[in-house]
């Protein structure tokens, strides 16, 4: 029921979404391709050596090992659409990076979780790794691409009803997605019967969890300053690559063996990567709290 709610919740923001946008927002990104490659490239590479890293430094079973790499592998989709969104990212690229990392996962992950398991566990195969491409797909067009496409339909066909939700939206984006938040944390359950984390797994696995979602971030931006994005580009390049989907995460973990091992380190990432990602933000977009809700002139569409 929890996870029907946040669903909902989400498909409603995206619709939001959706109204700020427009067609040749998109057309920019594929006609001018360089953005959404550097952030493509950025999350492939950048992301799967630093979790290899990071999980050969961590001093953990080889199953804890496989969970760091885990949530490299899981590229974020609803969440990052909208901080980019709240935070005048290029929204239009980050959904667009939604979609195409949505529909490689199911390549991806089982490629590196199987030489994860190899490098860390001495286990030649992961063939329990179910990760349907259709499925991908249906999920990314039901919490994604129909949403932000109703969206964008409003704003073409409906001019007058999006330039009047545009001032309420403000608010009302931002708080439901603290309600989601604080549904997920403080409500939702893993619902597979694992142990509990104890205080003494969290306090050792955060540093490195933590130092994923900032080299993520950091690397993510340091790659689209070299390659010369504008700032609306970076900032969207830098959090879809530092900050990873959990719930998927999460759902890869309980097909493997020992997946309550597995998803001890994925817990930990999603207890505070959300906040450090809306930091990094108020530190690099040109957004600060009191611009999130100011009251601002209402563009002509």
């Amino acid at each position: 029921m929890i996870d029907l709610l946040v669903n909902i919740t989400l498909v409603v923001i995206m619709v939001g979404i959706g109204m700020s946008l427009t067609f040749n927002d998109f057309r920019k990104v594929f006609v001018y391709p360089k953005s959404i490659i550097t952030g493509i490239g950025s999350q492939a590479l950048l992301l799967p050596a630093t979790s290899f890293l990071l999980a050969w430094l961590v001093p953990a079973d080889g199953y804890i090992k496989l969970g760091i790499v885990l949530i490299a592998l899981c590229p974020v989709g609803t969440t990052s659409n909208i901080l980019v969104h709240i935070f005048k990212g290029n929204t239009a690229l980050s959904i667009s990076m939604t979609i195409v990392n949505s529909l490689l996962s199911p390549l991806t992950i089982p490629f590196f979780i199987t030489l994860a398991a190899a490098f860390f566990i001495n286990v030649g195969t992961t063939d329990n790794v179910d990760i349907s491409f259709a499925s991908s797909v249906v999920d990314i067009l039901v919490m994604v691409i129909i949403p932000a496409a109703v969206g964008l339909f409003v704003r073409k066909y409906l001019p007058n009803v999006a330039q009047k939700c545009e001032q309420p939206l403000k608010f009302i984006l931002p708080a439901m997605l603290l309600v989601v938040f604080s549904l997920k944390i403080f409500v939702g359950g893993n619902g597979n019967g694992c142990t509990p984390l104890s205080l003494s797994e969290i306090i050792k696995l955060s540093p490195f969890v933590l130092a994923l979602n900032i080299i993520g971030m950091y690397g993510g931006l340091f790659i689209a300053k070299f390659f010369k994005l504008d700032k609306p580009s970076q900032i969207t390049v830098a959090i879809e690559t530092g900050l990873q989907n959990t719930a998927l995460a999460l759902a890869v973990a309980a097909t493997l063996p020992n997946g309550c091992v597995i998803e001890k380190p994925i817990l930990v990432y999603a207890m505070f990567t959300f906040f450090t990602a809306v930091v990094f933000l108020l530190i690099h977009s040109d957004v600060k709290i009191k611009d999130i809700f100011g009251a601002k002139t209402t563009k002509k569409m």
